[in-house]
Formats: structure tokens, sequence, C-alpha cells
């Protein structure tokens, strides 16, 4: 099942390009509980979605599939072909990966949906790039659970963009700090349900800067495998539903600036559609 969250907090499931409201099948205070609901109410989803016309997904305004994560986590060089490829912008010269690198805390303020937009401050000399990347989505609570243990506790998958500022001229920023402006982190535009994905391993993604294709990879390509970088992130904090694990993304990232268009495809998921814009304050 793919499901979205609309801006007033509803819960919708899609069927191709159909959106049924499905919030009263879901028992919840927030978009986060509703959704991590999911998985004991699947018959109930799907009776509404039988029953249901549904309306348009296009005609509907979604926001980010986890709205207020309590915690976000990034897999720094997670593919091959993106170790390296900043040369001296990178602080370990390119010589380090995921394996070595542990994971990157991401402000989950810098979250972000279909509702908005990337908005670059007004830095200037410096450089902002996409990473297009796939995330997990957490749906059950895990506190230091084994890497058998840990799809049990993915809700699904969604697309994800890391928008991130290049290292200055001194070198001294801190990757996390880089990455975690307002708007940096935009997820979406739904979530694919983990029972629809017996194996992420072969959800692919696309990315497009202005309709052309820059990058294209699979989570079959990750140095560290959507399992083991859960159960490595349940060993860092207590994961808690909503909480959201970008796995990576692969080479090809490139420099955006004020009125380019980025488009993130992941099957399965759909389309994130993100305008990038001078940042407003």
């Amino acid at each position: 099942m793919r499901l979205g969250v609309l801006t007033d907090g509803r819960i919708v499931a899609v069927s191709g390009e159909r959106a049924v409201d499905v919030t009263a099948a879901l028992p919840g205070d927030s978009p986060t509980a509703r959704l991590a609901a999911y998985p004991s109410c699947v018959d109930a989803v799907r009776a509404l979605v039988d029953a249901g016309d549904g309306v348009p997904l296009s005609s509907l305004p979604l926001t980010a599939p986890s709205p207020c994560p309590r915690t976000v986590l990034a897999a720094p060089v997670n593919y091959a072909p993106h170790r390296g490829e900043l040369g001296d912008r990178s602080p370990d010269k390119g010589t380090l990966d995921a394996r070595q690198m542990g994971l990157i805390v991401l402000a989950p303020a810098s979250v972000t949906g279909p509702d908005g937009a990337v908005e670059l401050p007004d830095l200037p000399g410096r450089e902002f790039h996409y990473e297009g990347e796939i995330a997990v989505v957490i749906g059950r609570p895990a506190r230091g659970v084994s890497r058998s243990e840990a799809l049990a506790h993915v809700l699904g998958y969604t697309g994800l963009l890391d928008i991130t500022m290049r290292i200055g001229p001194e070198g001294q920023e801190d990757r996390s700090m880089r990455k975690s402006f307002r708007t940096f982190t935009p997820i979406g535009p739904l979530v694919l349900t983990a029972d629809e994905v017996p194996d992420p391993a072969a959800l692919t993604l696309s990315l497009s800067l202005n309709g052309e294709e820059r990058q294209r990879g699979g989570l079959d390509e990750l140095i560290v495998d959507v399992p083991d970088l859960v159960a490595k992130a349940s060993q860092l904090v207590p994961l808690e539903p909503g909480d959201v694990i970008a796995t990576g993304t692969p080479g090809g990232v490139g420099a955006i600036v004020p009125g380019d268009k980025l488009a993130l495809t992941v099957s399965g998921v759909g389309t994130l559609e993100m305008s990038v814009r001078r940042r407003s304050w």
C-alpha cells in the first residue's frame, strides 16, 4: 500500500492515481500514530480502498509522509560511486565510506514535504548540492535490535532529498550542520509500506534536475544495507515510529541554485518534485 499524509493530518491510501481517505481505519491522535497503526489495520484500510471511489491524487495537498520525526539519521557515502566524487571538498578526502563513518544526525526541523520548497540561505560563495536517496520510515519502536529483527520495525520506504552545503574554505563546518538547514530534508511524496517490499534491495531511484537525469541507483548497491542500517541506528538511539533513516546517495551529485526543479522518483513510491528558491528569512 502507498500511504500519504495530507496537510490537515488525514491519511490517504493510494491505488494508481486514486486516493482514498482511510483516516477512520487508523486509530491515533497524530499522523505518526495513525501510520504506525497501519500494520494492525491492513484489512480495514483495504476495505475502505475497495469501497471508496476516491479522488485524483494530484488534487490533494500532500505533506511529508513522516511530518514530525523525532530522529533523522543519514548514512554518508553508502554507494561506492559517490565515494571521493567531491575530491578535496570532502572532509575525509574520499577515503572513507559508511562502514567507517557511521551515521549522521540531521535536525528533524529540516524535514519538509511536497507542500514546501528547498530554500537556500543567502551565503555568498557557498555551493549547495542535491543528493537523491531512498529513506526508511520506522513503524515500531526499536532499541538495540539485531540485523535479523530490523526489517520487522520498518513501516515502509519513501524518497528523500539530502540537500547539503558544501564545506567552506576553512574546512571547519560539521557535516550534520551543513545538512540541517530548514527545508534541507524533503521527503515523500508517499510511503510504500513494508508489506509490499519483501526485499528492500529491489528498490531503485532516479533523480533529475530541470528535466535532465543526474542520478540513478538501487538499494542493491548499498555498502551497508537496510537491515544493518536499522540495526546500527537502533544501537545509537531508541528509534520510534516516524523516525527516518536516509540510506545514502549514488554518484552524480551536483549543485543547485534558486529556480531549479528537482524530481526524485523511487520505484513503487512515486515522484517527489521540489522547487529550489532563495530562503525567505
